[in-house]
């Protein structure tokens, strides 16, 4: 029992080149108004928080049940819905994986099974990226980081895990979509080793300023140096830390884990902090220490481990330039003198203002810090113990407050000594419409698509409207046995909610269309339409060209969604 629609809906051109919705089919009144409220108590949001148990070996403590944590959010406890355990890199605890193998028909099965991918629910699989900030790292020191870290991701990535590889060089860059082909991120890593590094150019430009701090004769003089390198940075820095928002933001609607590994020579919360320490230790004035936290951006890290935790994506941070040693104010400048011990404590402040940042982002999303060694071998192996052993707990989100941004603090019932737990430290509780912008946006970036509702696109006819646009037929359809539905007196009734966007090849994008529909199917045909689809035919006004198109199907009662994409060619008859 095909549904007929009532009206289409028209979408015509936009700013921004695309379309945009000018018109909605109203949703049918309802004598049953009371009945939103009920429905909003159906659906129900959960909150994955992945946590990390490790004794005083820093070695993964496993086969913790459901019973050992407590979840506590905002202060409040909540109760716990969901439990889901990773062993050594496999479903289960370690005593259930025994069971199981004890449990072996074959008696003479000694090696471990192969690793079954769809054991693992989409909620926990695996998306890994490496992303590099070439702006604020050397080319050496990335490099010898990547001759670590391909024997890692060959060791620890798993059927089922998918990994990116991405860059930062003055805008963001995918270097290599998600793939679970180990040799194709290899060549991706490849490919970045020839890329420039700034940071050998900035350090040029500070070892200047240093030397000028210490050679020019007033205050005023100094302050001026240190402020034009703090500038320079800022402006830098700013650029850098607004790609890594994009590159969070473009993750927001993938589902599962989501560890972002960091490499970099480190960001500093304070650009300049140490050259004004300079400034101050040369003419010992207080003023330069004050001038130098107008350029402190310690918030935007903040705001960045946030998004990244409502993103459910987790920092595991890489400082490559390893021991540092002093740079600019030690003995390969003997015209500059300094005083007793000033060099070291000045080199001191520079290295904790660049670390600092990587460990705070890491400690916030639960994730781990790499610092201090030349040989990363040892952190990356502590990284892939996470990969392998984690506790997911799973909890019921509140129904109300939607946008706001919720802490949350894990607890094991019995502390043991030096025991510690790792996770996320908070999430953003999103409205549905932010959640599906996220799924779209995880469309366009990297061409995430899910349909559990079995969704289907048909493209109809294209006509010419004579105004460089053009009106092109989509009909979507899903089977009605998809859909919730909730029995009332003389009917059964379901609520869908359908969402277009488009991206054009220049990257413009529409925005998110939505078209309710109410489903009311009588009792005495239900077995019927169980059996049939449900179809929905809208107009929409493009402009010509190649178009990336995304449609979003929502069951408003259960929550289950479906995103799907086409590539349509406008004005190609």
């Amino acid at each position: 029992m095909s549904r007929k629609p009532s009206t289409s809906i028209r979408l015509a051109a936009h700013l921004l080149g695309l379309f945009a919705v000018v018109g909605l089919v109203a949703q049918q009144e309802s004598d049953l108004d009371d009945e939103s409220s009920y429905f909003a108590e159906i659906a129900v949001e959960i909150v994955n928080v992945e946590v990390y148990v490790t004794d005083d070996d820093g070695n993964p403590v496993q086969d913790l049940t459901m019973d050992d944590f407590e979840i506590l959010e905002d202060q409040r406890p909540v109760e716990l819905l969901n439990f889901y355990s990773v062993t050594n890199g496999r479903p289960g605890s370690l005593s259930e994986q025994e069971d199981e193998k004890e449990k072996s028909t074959d008696p003479l099965l000694v090696e471990e099974p192969e690793l079954d991918e769809t054991k693992y629910p989409e909620s926990q699989r695996m998306h890994l990226i490496v992303y590099v900030d070439n702006l604020f790292i050397h080319p050496l020191n990335r490099n010898r980081v990547f001759n670590r870290l391909r024997s890692f991701l060959y060791e620890t990535v798993k059927p089922g895990d998918e990994v990116m590889v991405a860059s930062y060089d003055r805008s963001l860059h995918i270097r290599h979509p998600f793939t679970s082909d180990p040799e194709r991120v290899f060549q991706a890593l490849d490919q970045l080793e020839g890329n420039t590094g700034y940071a050998l150019q900035r350090e040029q430009e500070r070892l200047e300023a240093v030397k000028a701090i210490y050679e020019v004769e007033s205050l005023h003089s100094a302050l001026f140096k240190a402020s034009s390198f703090a500038d320079n940075t800022q402006h830098e820095l700013d650029e850098s830390l607004d790609g890594l928002r994009e590159m969070l933001e473009s993750l927001a609607g993938l589902p599962g884990r989501k560890m972002l590994v960091h490499v970099s020579d480190g960001l500093p919360a304070v650009p300049g902090q140490d050259l004004f320490q300079a400034v101050q230790q040369r003419f010992s004035d207080q003023s330069a220490l004050g001038q130098a936290m107008s350029y402190d951006r310690s918030q935007r890290y903040v705001q960045l481990a946030a998004q990244a935790n409502s993103n459910r994506v987790s920092f595991y941070t890489i400082d490559a330039a390893g021991l540092r040693t002093q740079s600019g104010m030690g003995a390969e400048n003997p015209g500059i003198k300094f005083p007793t011990g000033v060099a070291s404590a000045i080199d001191g402040i520079r290295t904790s203002n660049l670390q600092d940042t990587l460990i705070d982002m890491a400690h916030r999303t639960g994730g781990q810090a790499i610092f201090n060694t030349n040989d990363v071998s040892d952190g990356l192996e502590r990284i892939a113990q996470d990969f392998d052993n984690f506790y997911s707990l799973g909890y019921r989100a509140p129904a109300t407050n939607r946008g706001r941004y919720h802490n949350i603090e894990v607890r094991l019932k019995e502390k043991r000594k030096g025991w510690r737990v790792r996770h996320r430290e908070g999430y953003r509780d999103k409205a549905i419409a932010a959640q599906i912008e996220d799924a779209v946006a995880a469309f366009f970036v990297h061409g995430y698509v899910t349909n559990p509702l079995n969704a289907v696109i048909d493209l109809g006819s294209q006509t010419d409207n004579g105004d460089g646009t053009w009106e092109v037929a989509l009909r979507v359809r899903f089977p009605m046995a998809k859909i919730t539905l909730i029995p009332r007196a003389e009917f059964h009734q379901g609520q869908v909610r359908l969402y277009f966007s488009a991206i054009d090849e220049a990257g413009a994008k529409s925005p998110l269309g939505e078209l309710p529909m109410e489903l009311r199917i009588p009792n005495e045909s239900i077995e019927v339409a169980l059996q049939d689809e449900v179809a929905e035919v809208i107009s929409l006004t493009m402009k010509p060209g190649p178009h990336k198109l995304v449609v979003g199907v929502r069951d408003e009662i259960s929550e289950v969604r479906s995103i799907l994409g086409r590539f349509v060619v406008v004005g190609k008859q």
